[in-house]
């Protein structure tokens, strides 16, 4: 299995507002080839303590086809951790077959606490027909911080 990510998993995690309680990163992961089932992207490191509250994304087409589909999530960062919905954001999205890099993609969710530092993953459901270029997924994330409890 492949696995993408890209410089965010580097940077040091902070605060963004005056009184450092919000939580703000974004990432770029360029996979090399045609997304497969077997890839995993890692879109955005969340730290433990927060409640996300915003993720969105843009992205380059990475399917000459409409075949590719993909699921977006969550799992945990811990070798014994149990915060793991793969498709909590989406669930065989489309989103990727066609996308333009002028458009940003709001993921409609239910804010999710995390006691645990998480990933956020796009899992391909679906082998993309062919890829042109190398086409680049952009994330944004917000969160609360909100301790651990």
């Amino acid at each position: 299995m492949a696995t993408y990510t890209g410089l965010q998993s580097g940077r040091a995690i902070h605060g963004t507002d005056c009184c450092g309680n919000t939580w703000r990163d974004s990432n770029q992961v360029t996979p090399p080839a045609a997304l497969t089932t077997s890839d995993d992207l890692v879109l955005l490191s969340v730290p433990a303590g927060m409640r996300l509250e915003t993720l969105r994304f843009r992205a380059g087409d990475f399917d000459t086809g409409t075949t590719l589909t993909a699921n977006i999530g969550y799992r945990t960062r811990l070798p014994v951790g149990s915060a793991t919905n793969l498709t909590y954001f989406a669930a065989a999205s489309t989103a990727l077959q066609a996308s333009t890099l002028t458009a940003w993609q709001e993921l409609v969710f239910a804010p999710v606490k995390f006691d645990e530092p998480v990933d956020i993953v796009l899992i391909p459901a679906a082998n993309a027909t062919g890829v042109s270029g190398t086409p680049s997924i952009y994330v944004q994330g917000e969160a609360a911080v909100v301790g651990i409890s």
